[in-house]
């Protein structure tokens, strides 16, 4: 910055110091400001020579602090100490945002340079784990961490996209339907699925963020810029802490923390433009289009002459010259645009040894390629901090986010794609063409109209963590947090809408309205005492102790409302009454949890290291005989590297980990197993209102537990040029909440019962490495890779019939889920093929017993493979020559089975009156003799689940592709700031598939050009 801003800053710090008390008596020694010449003097600057002015320079001696100051403007100190004094002691520099330094201090020398190196990782010698940070040297459990830095070089999408490309075993379900859709969530798994419980995001892990167990919605909408780090925890020994909700995993992330050193201001904005990439999409032109109807026979044979053949001619002869006269509409861009997102960090940190503060604020607009879909979010954050780790700390954290989304409501993207291309979307005096071939409606229309699909979601929270240190052995730790979910969505369909076309005039036109309000009380408290002893301390113990309580609740509300005059009117209170035959919706659910926790770790010359954990948790949830279960865990490590016998191997880690342990599920609705009536108006008897049990009492309803087991090691070779980590994992869950069916006289269908066990087994790798390094730059590369195989041991006699139930019903194209023992949750089953008859273009398939035939039986299905990818992970590549760097990263899935939904229901099960894939005209049957690998083309009934269209993926994926520069020190001053960096990037630049199918069918995908600066003055 300039010297004359400089000024003015330096003067306002030293302001604020005076008002904290900086200046005055302190529990860490005496400060004052000499004016006049001293004795020792210096300069603080960064490793390029820039100054760095308002850098705290203390003067330690005898272990006590005897003098502290200030870098001035030019980055200059001044000591009062003399030449004499100063044998014997050191100076320790600190300055925001870089390493502190330690200069011993020489008789006889006067002048000192202190050239300060910037912190990357000021959290990378611990694991965060949202209670009690571990020193990661002696940690035993299976971890993957986040940096900012490895954040900053992904294209900003969202935190769920980034723990895919950063984290081994942390998979996001590929959701070819809803595409790019800026408000959809995407489902998630962590070392596989583990449970049969019903309901939307069944396998997402617990989330906490600064210490606060959060929805996975705050963690989509949270920007990078605000993350200092992301932890995710794995096996039982790194989720001891959360036992009774860790069964899926836990993703601890930690904010930005405020540092002392002078006022700093960090702004950082994100522009991108979203682009749709169709290219999945291979669909038939206006001329191929016509000719495949008339293959199809939709025409007839052209040789009759009664009044329905000669209605058929003339209206492909229509069609036929309408293709002559060039018309071939590309229905897929009509509801399609280019999305302008952009986000905006402001951030404001500072303060001193004692008291320092974070003020956080951000915006983010994410415009969708489809038209009227749009995601906005903004967040505000206050993080203040008082004391130090080695007295009293106390942290307090609030923050306040907001959402609002818009959803299409005029249809989805097939909607499009369906429509067939000689049609014109407008007539010729530019009016909209209501009424398409084959008596289609043009979704054109109902997207003029003014439906809308609109919600909003706040969130408040509030955090305060205090940590006393009663003596050097003992030390308590407490932290209690509020959090406040206020949620509403409005769904408006307008009464000219070709939904309501059967309706009468009266009940035309639709409201549907819900709002929710969700709270959490969380606290817990604990004690820890950590204690050496034996020769030259060799021995470390750690005890802790301590419990945690929980209470929250939801409250749900909703209506349906009909009957609106006009398509202008936006507001419920002007429906003209309520849906017929509906009621008012909603609900209310509460819950409770307390636990008690207990672990003890043993340490010896840092080389051999055990932890033993036991907590016992109960929740309101489950029934009233096992309310209380019990969690714990067993683990041990030992750093081969401190050997002596590894001396002389170029080792800098080599860390072995195993652990064995149980953690738990408490993700069902509250009331399972709990009596519960619902009151209704059609339940009257004698002018008294009736109510009716929600669900069969279950006192004896328990816990679902995981089994966990881990091995893994962590290494680092030839000065930490390799270095990565292995694990391989076993983790067996019982009691598996399921459904039950119960005999009639009961008065229930069906209850939840504990029958069930499911298995996970599976290995994952990480590897990072350093290719070349020298003093202007260097390429570093890393590559990750997962292996999970699950299988169902139990299920109840229940979900059997249910199988066999859909099976004998079964008319669906595509195959669906059959939960069976011995099978993995994911197996795919079909009907095995023998291929296409050439003589009369019929599939035959092979029976159990080998026999050929043309009719099909749900007996017959076989399991051909699993829909998850025998491995799994990413690639990695970056590269910095000066100031200038580049990064990029890829996805890759190998050896998953799966259906071509594409051959299904767009070339051989397509609708000749809507528009197919290409290889419906090129590929199908249609005279005797092709060897052709489709039906018939004029066949228009549906196949069922056939192996034809099953097929092994190989799949690429090219995630994120970032160029940066860091403006030079010159550039900075003239702008009167300290730091600027600028950068260009894209996302979802490529895919590659051994599968040519359709993706993105009622939302499409999207590619993303990205412009990022960050400033800081």
């Amino acid at each position: 910055m300039g010297n004359k801003y400089k000024k003015y800053y330096f003067l306002l710090f030293m302001l604020l110091h005076h008002l904290f008390g900086f200046w005055g008596t302190s529990a860490w020694g005496q400060h004052t400001f000499k004016e006049k010449t001293e004795e020792i003097s210096g300069h603080v600057c960064d490793k390029d020579g820039e100054k760095l002015p308002g850098a705290i320079v203390t003067w330690w001696k005898d272990g006590k602090i005897r003098e502290q100051t200030l870098s001035d403007e030019n980055g200059r100190f001044i000591l009062s100490a003399t030449p004499q004094e100063t044998a014997g002691s050191f100076l320790s520099i600190r300055f925001l945002g870089y390493t502190e330094k330690k200069i011993y201090l020489s008789a006889g020398k006067r002048n000192y340079i202190a050239r300060l190196t910037e912190n990357s990782e000021q959290l990378g010698e611990v694991v965060v784990t949202g209670f009690i940070n571990r020193p990661k040297h002696s940690y035993t459990g299976s971890m993957s961490s986040i940096s900012k830095e490895q954040l900053q070089k992904q294209v900003q999408t969202n935190l769920i996209k980034t723990l895919k490309q950063e984290i081994p075993g942390f998979e996001l379900t590929e959701d070819i339907v809803s595409g790019s859709d800026p408000n959809k969530i995407p489902d998630m798994i962590l070392r596989g699925r583990s449970t049969f419980a019903e309901g939307d995001r069944t396998y997402v892990p617990l989330f906490v963020l600064d210490g606060v167990e959060v929805d996975v919605t705050t963690i989509f909408n949270l920007r990078a810029e605000l993350i200092e780090q992301v932890t995710v925890l794995k096996d039982a020994a790194a989720t001891s802490f959360y036992g009774a909700k860790a069964a899926n995993g836990v993703v601890v992330v930690t904010t930005v923390p405020p540092k002392e050193g002078k006022i700093q201001t960090d702004y950082t904005a994100n522009l991108q433009l979203s682009v749709p990439d169709l290219s999945g999409y291979r669909l038939l032109s206006a001329g191929e289009k016509l000719e495949y109807e008339k293959l199809a026979g939709i025409y007839g044979s052209f040789s009759g002459k009664d009044k329905t053949d000669i209605e058929r001619q003339k209206s492909y002869f229509s069609k036929l010259n309408r293709v002559t006269a060039g018309v071939d509409t590309k229905w897929m861009n009509l509801p399609l645009r280019t999305g302008v997102n952009h986000s905006h960090t402001l951030a404001f940190t500072g303060g001193t040894r004692q008291i320092r503060y974070n003020l956080t604020g951000g915006y983010n607009e994410i415009t969708g390629i489809m038209q009227h879909s749009s995601r906005q979010s903004g967040t505000l954050r206050v993080h203040l901090s008082y004391g130090n780790m080695d007295k009293l700390l106390v942290q307090y954290i609030t923050w306040f986010t907001f959402s609002q989304q818009n959803d299409v409501p005029y249809g989805s993207f097939r909607d499009y794609t369906a429509l067939n291309p000689y049609d014109s979307p407008y007539l010729p005096d530019g009016s909209l063409n209501r009424i398409l071939s084959f008596n289609k409606a043009n979704p054109l229309y109902e997207k003029s109209l003014n439906s809308y699909i609109r919600r909003s979601s706040s969130q408040f929270a509030a955090t305060l963590r205090v940590r006393s240190c009663l003596s050097p052995q003992w030390r308590v730790e407490g932290m209690c947090s509020l959090l406040y979910d206020k949620g509403g969505s409005v769904s408006f369909y307008s009464p000219l809408s070709a939904r309501f076309v059967f309706n009468e005039a009266s009940k035309r036109g639709s409201f549907d309205v819900s709002d929710t309000r969700q709270y959490d009380y969380q606290g817990n408290i604990f004690v820890v005492y950590n204690t050496r002893f034996g020769q030259n301390s060799a021995h470390t113990a750690l005890f802790t102790a301590g419990g945690n309580i929980q209470a929250s609740g939801s409250d749900t509300h909703g209506f349906s409302a009909v009957g609106v005059l006009s398509d202008k009117i936006d507001h419920e209170s002007l429906a003209s009454g309520y849906a017929e035959g509906a009621h008012p919706l909603g609900g209310r659910g509460e819950s409770r949890l307390l636990g008690m926790y207990l672990s003890a770790s043993y340490v010896f010359d840092n080389r051999y290291f055990a932890e033993g954990s036991f907590r016992y948790e109960g929740s309101s949830k489950f029934g009233t005989d096992n309310k209380f279960a019990p969690f714990g865990s067993l683990s041990a490590g030992w750093n081969v590297h401190k050997e002596k016998f590894m001396r002389s191997i170029p080792l800098g880690l080599l860390k072995l980990r195993i652990s064995a342990g149980y953690v738990g599920n408490t993700g069902f609705t509250p009331y399972q197993a709990r009596l519960a009536y619902r009151y209704h108006g059609r339940y009257v008897y004698n002018n008294q209102v009736g109510a009716m049990p929600l669900g069969m009492f279950n006192p004896g309803l328990k816990w679902e537990r995981t089994l966990k087991y881990n091995a893994g090691f962590d290494f680092s070779l030839f000065d930490d040029r390799l270095s990565g980590s292995f694990d391989c994992y076993d983790n067996i869950t019982g009691n598996l909440v399921v459904t039950m069916a119960k005999p009639p006289h009961l008065g229930f269908k069906e209850a939840k019962e504990n029958l069930g066990k499911i298995r996970n087994t599976g290995i994952e790798l990480s590897l990072r490495g350093r290719i070349y390094s020298g003093n202007n730059g260097g390429i570093n590369a890393y590559i990750s890779a997962a292996h999970n195989r699950n299988r169902i041991i139990q299920i109840s006699d229940y979900l059997k019939n249910k199988n066999k139930q859909a099976e004998e019903k079964g008319n669906s194209r595509l195959p669906a889920y059959l939960y069976e023992e011995g099978e993995s949750m994911t197996a795919l089953k079909v009907f095995e093929s023998a291929g296409i008859n050439p003589a009369n273009g019929k599939e035959v398939f092979i029976r159990h017993n080998g026999e050929y035939t043309y009719r099909h039986d749900y007996r017959d299905k076989r399991t051909v493979g699993d829909t998850a990818p025998v491995l799994s992970g990413t690639i990695g590549l970056t590269w910095t020559w000066k100031r200038l760097s580049a990064s990029a990263s890829f996805i890759y899935r190998l050896g998953a089975t799966l259906y071509n939904q594409t051959l299904a229901t767009k070339v051989e099960g397509s609708d000749p009156m809507e528009n197919a894939d290409l290889r419906v005209f090129h590929e199908r049957w249609k005279h005797p003799g092709d060897k052709a690998k489709y039906k018939h083309i004029g066949v228009r009934e549906y196949t069922p689940p056939t192996s034809r269209f099953v097929k092994k993926e190989y799949a690429l994926e090219g995630n994120s592709f970032t160029v940066s520069y860091v403006f030079p020190p010159m550039f900075a001053r003239c702008l009167r700031v300290r730091h600027v960096q600028a950068s260009l990037s894209t996302g979802n630049f490529l895919y590659l598939s051994t599968i040519k199918r359709e993706r993105g069918l009622d939302y499409p995908f999207n590619r993303i050009y990205q412009f990022a600066l960050t400033i800081n003055i």
